[in-house]
């Protein structure tokens, strides 16, 4: 989680702790319980949303996430090309970039 995340988070555990708690419920209902898409999809789903709008922090964290789940590089690359077929190429460029080092490649290839 980076700064700003948790500054947002922090603001409305502070202003309202209920809200927070139902936040976090919702999203680890979504994120966590079993249902027909496997957690491997759940998170290439979230990973390509977030690199749709450009939020780094996501795509590292979704892509990881997808990775810790099976997910392969390709899988990975796949996810971010259709992503940035409705959003377009910067979405694959800065969808790249923010899981640069995630890749399994050796780092002089990148």
């Amino acid at each position: 989680m980076n700064d700003l995340e948790a500054n947002w988070i922090s603001i409305i555990e502070n202003i309202d702790p209920a809200l927070k708690k139902n936040i976090t419920n919702f999203s680890d209902y979504l994120t966590e319980q079993g249902s027909e898409i496997p957690q491997k999809y759940k998170e290439l789903i979230l990973m390509a949303c977030s690199a749709a709008i450009h939020h780094a922090p996501g795509v590292r964290q979704r892509g990881y996430e997808a990775m810790h789940h099976g997910a392969t590089d390709k899988e990975i690359m796949e996810a971010l090309a259709l992503a940035s077929l409705t959003t377009g190429l910067g979405t694959l460029s800065s969808g790249i970039d923010s899981m640069r080092e995630q890749f399994t490649m050796p780092s002089s290839d990148i």
